[in-house]
């Protein structure tokens, strides 16, 4: 009967830790009210700088030093001359600098051969050359044309061969690729700024509030106490983290189909199947799970040492830039899942999320990155729970931090 009824009070601690949570104007401000503002603000912005960025580019003047070696294709000058801002300067000297565009036009089996120099770590110079490069096809094209005519030949003579081109990995390869990479990141870094709110207004807010002395009156001990705010931290930073990840994709997709025109208009078109299904959304969730309760162990006892709101936020900062900056390292199209990958946290459930939505999750990895993440939640049980369990810390009285209680607890192995 006495089990019973501790159940039935942590469950009621856990739901009024949550509706605490969801009815407190400083968390629906930080997790809800901030990104609805934030997010249009950040897709007009970003297509503000878009428009300006694209005005300077057309009203900017580009240099072009151009080097014909064969007289015969003097003409391409008048081509490339029809090119908007492209200022045209003949030269037979090879100075090559990084202030503008370096064409020679020489001559290979009487067609046009090109040799353009430039900086390709320079937009503009890339952005030109895109505009260079067409004309110099349609010339050569013309070139050919010509030398064909002059043949007497059909054109059909020139056909040696005909390659028929199919894309293996189907029409939205890019988007599946671009999307693979921001819903991991973005989950993740919404779950973590929703926990790290509720986690500060769970410690730090009660004890600013003097209503932490009020729940050590209750039949439940302070272990069970901790665990029901771990709980209610880790529901609240999943349910924060989905709302925010779900206005925050619509977003992105408005700001894709900004950026890359070849995918306007064919977002709703999109397979959605390939990415949100019963397989990816449950390994994907269960996933979360366990690095939301990670993040909530880490964050609760980083919390706890404050005594006002203001200090808790700034006692996590560290630890939430930390796991951030982890889960952005998985837009990084090259990396690849290794052992040391799936031994970072935060970091090997990134990554592992990213292979699901590209149908490449491999079981070595995915078994080796669910067994380190249940090995980092054992140690950190061990490491954070103890300090957790204190007095000073349960009721905000500690004048130090979590960072600094863990050094001076390995200083004392050291000294060992």
């Amino acid at each position: 009967m006495l089990l019973i009824t501790k159940i039935y009070t942590m469950n009621t601690l856990i739901r009024i830790y949550l509706k605490d949570l969801l009815r407190n104007k400083y968390t629906t401000m930080m997790v809800i009210l901030v990104p609805i503002l934030l997010y249009p603000m950040l897709y007009w912005g970003i297509t503000q700088f878009l428009m300006v960025k694209s005005g300077l580019t057309d009203n900017q003047e580009i240099n072009l030093s151009l080097d014909i070696r064969s007289e015969k294709f003097s003409s391409i000058k008048d081509s490339i001359a029809t090119i908007h801002n492209f200022s045209i300067t003949e030269t037979s000297n090879e100075n090559f600098n990084k202030d503008g565009i370096y064409l020679i036009v020489t001559e290979v089996d009487s067609l046009p051969y090109y040799t353009v120099h430039l900086d390709s770590t320079n937009s503009i110079q890339k952005q030109f050359f895109g505009k260079l490069e067409g004309k110099l096809s349609d010339y050569y094209d013309l070139q050919l044309g010509g030398r064909i005519d002059a043949s007497a030949y059909d054109n059909e003579y020139f056909d040696t061969f005909w390659i028929d081109k199919h894309n293996i990995d189907g029409e939205y390869e890019t988007m599946t690729k671009i999307l693979s990479m921001i819903i991991p990141l973005m989950s993740i870094i919404t779950i973590i700024a929703g926990i790290g709110t509720g986690a500060v207004e769970l410690t730090a807010g009660h004890t600013e509030d003097k209503t932490t002395e009020t729940t050590l009156t209750t039949s439940l001990s302070r272990k069970k106490i901790i665990m029901a705010k771990l709980i209610a931290t880790n529901i609240y930073g999943l349910i924060a983290g989905i709302l925010n990840f779900t206005f925050l994709t619509f977003v992105i997709l408005q700001i894709i189909n900004t950026l890359m025109m070849q995918f306007a208009g064919k977002s709703f078109d999109f397979d959605w199947s390939l990415i949100f299904n019963i397989k990816v959304i449950l390994i994907t969730f269960l996933s979360l799970s366990i690095m939301s309760h990670m993040m909530s162990l880490i964050f609760v006892a980083a919390a706890g040492f404050a005594t006002k709101r203001k200090e808790g936020n700034i006692l996590i900062t560290p630890f939430f830039m930390a796991f951030m900056m982890m889960s952005y390292v998985v837009i990084i199209p090259a990396i690849e899942p290794s052992l040391v990958i799936s031994m970072v946290p935060v970091l090997n459930i990134a990554m592992m999320i990213k292979l699901l939505l590209v149908n490449d999750l491999q079981l070595v990895f995915f078994a080796e990155s669910v067994l380190f993440s249940i090995v980092w939640m054992f140690l950190l049980y061990k490491l954070l729970l103890p300090f957790m369990l204190e007095e000073e810390i349960i009721l905000g009285n500690s004048n130090t931090s979590l960072i600094k209680q863990i050094k001076g607890r390995f200083a004392k192995w050291k000294k060992k």
